[in-house]
């Protein structure tokens, strides 16, 4: 199966962010409590890329990996910060994007994945940490805990497939707004929430939009996601991932981590049916779909998705 013209030339949700986040900047407020998208940027030194890293909170330690076109900033800091109360919770930018560099030409989903084994190894008292990967993330989560499964503890796979032929492909008018430069905000935020979930959505903003002000975030270092970049991405997240052979699928009954897949059941970016070979390759894989949610649902705090992950990490 040839892999469509969109998935090759796709820019994801990057410049969404970019909008969102920056449009729903607030005053900072004096009296904030400390906060992971607050905490001082570090840098990890790989082999061949340096990795920018923010980290809050004590415990077992949690890795969260972005999704394509995203840098560690697009977080929602509720998320994060209820998750520092009980870990030590690290997020960070993947190369070439953000406040990371490193050669991208030739960028594949595996790379990435290498990066954060590094990462892991470097940043965290054992070399082992639980992982939570979203959209692209989860891919790359996917790849870590088959290939350096020894970095991996418990992983958390949201709006995740295993890539293939087989993949269930998003309507075309959620393509064409994809892949249109020129989508507005409102037309981007409506694939990744329902219809009738905007003010989730418009809460996600404000709190983004918080933690940016707080930090006194540079734009040309917290949200940029080079054209390179971009475009390695979504070569990886495309065929890289999508055409016959690519992907886990093959390889699913390697993740031999307690695992947890989330979703929502409305996705319009990965369709919800993608979780059907999830679940049946992950030998021990547990299961939570939300109905109401699209797939930024980990989003919505009313779901109970971040409090959900707390109970199965621990």
């Amino acid at each position: 199966m040839r892999t469509p013209a969109w998935r090759r030339n796709i820019t994801v949700l990057g410049g969404a962010f970019t909008l969102l986040i920056t449009a729903a900047a607030l005053p900072a407020q004096a009296d904030a409590p400390p906060s992971v998208l607050t905490a001082p940027l570090q840098h990890a030194y790989l082999a061949n890329a340096v990795i920018g890293y923010r980290t809050a909170g004590t415990g077992t330690p949690l890795v969260l990996i972005s999704g394509s076109g995203q840098t560690m900033a697009a977080w929602d800091p509720r998320m994060l910060d209820q998750l520092a109360l009980t870990r030590q919770v690290i997020v960070f930018d993947n190369r070439g994007v953000g406040t990371s560099t490193g050669p991208v030409a030739g960028l594949t989903i595996a790379q990435m994945a290498r990066d954060t084994a590094q990462l892991i190894a470097q940043v965290t008292p054992n070399g082992k940490a639980d992982v939570l990967g979203w959209s692209m993330g989860s891919y790359i989560a996917q790849e870590l805990a088959i290939n350096a499964p020894t970095r991996v503890r418990r992983l958390v796979l949201a709006s995740a497939d295993c890539g293939g032929p087989n993949t269930v492909e998003p309507t075309k008018a959620v393509v064409a707004i994809l892949v249109d430069p020129q989508a507005t905000s409102e037309q981007r935020m409506s694939i990744l929430f329902p219809a009738d979930q905007m003010a989730a959505a418009a809460q996600w903003q404000a709190a983004a939009g918080e933690a940016f002000a707080a930090n006194h975030y540079q734009p040309e270092n917290t949200f940029t996601v080079p054209a390179t970049t971009s475009a390695a991405q979504s070569i990886a997240a495309g065929p890289g991932w999508l055409d016959k052979g690519r992907g886990t699928c093959a390889r699913l009954g390697r993740i031999t981590q307690p695992t947890l897949v989330g979703l929502g059941k409305q996705d319009a970016v990965v369709p919800s049916p993608n979780h059907l070979a999830l679940m049946s390759g992950i030998p021990h894989a547990t299961l939570r779909m939300y109905f109401d949610a699209g797939h930024a649902f980990l989003f919505q705090p009313a779901l109970g998705f971040t409090a959900e992950v707390a109970t199965f990490l621990s």
